[in-house]
């Protein structure tokens, strides 16, 4: 139980990072989209440096566990297809669409509700695409880490530092 509450924090102060981040608005997603305003690629770059380095040091420690999944070729092609085009179409991502819900924007209520009916629709057809799709392009739990024989945290951290740097002293806040 403490684990979902812990989640349940985390995922509200995330939810908060986005709005205040201007993650849910319009103006901000289309310069983003036409890659004139790098505020939310800033964000999204932060997020994932400090992420990167934080769960690969959570998971050392023994106070994470990362489970890697098999990588599925078509279904990674098909799923960032459709997640493209949705965030293309309506101008939310997942995160992003429950911060404009949060604060009653009708568009991403029909944008939560679209996605709602497509994850149905995917857990509908899952067994036929599983055989069709899924498991024909099956490589199995790879990891740079493991095709490099390396310790991740060699790969973590130069990773992390670089999303960093460019967040904070490459990328201008507007481009025009």
């Amino acid at each position: 139980m403490m684990t979902l509450i812990i989640g349940f924090l985390i995922g509200c102060a995330f939810g908060a990072i986005l709005f205040l981040g201007g993650a849910s608005s319009y103006r901000k997603i289309l310069g983003t989209l036409l890659l004139k305003d790098m505020t939310i690629i800033k964000l999204m770059m932060t997020a994932i440096g400090v992420g990167t380095l934080g769960i690969y040091l959570l998971d050392q420690g023994g106070l994470a566990h990362m489970s890697i999944k098999p990588a599925y070729i078509w279904g990674i092609v098909a799923g960032g297809a459709i997640f493209g085009t949705g965030w293309a179409i309506s101008g939310y991502c997942p995160g992003t669409c429950l911060v404009g819900t949060a604060e009653g924007k009708f568009d991403a209520v029909a944008t939560l509700i679209g996605g709602l009916v497509g994850a149905l629709i995917f857990a509908w057809a899952f067994p036929m695409l599983d055989e069709l799709l899924l498991q024909n392009a099956n490589f199995g739990k790879i990891t740079i880490q493991g095709l490099l024989g390396i310790n991740g945290l060699y790969l973590a951290v130069p990773f992390s530092f670089a999303m960093l740097f460019a967040a904070f002293f490459l990328l201008k806040d507007r481009y025009e």
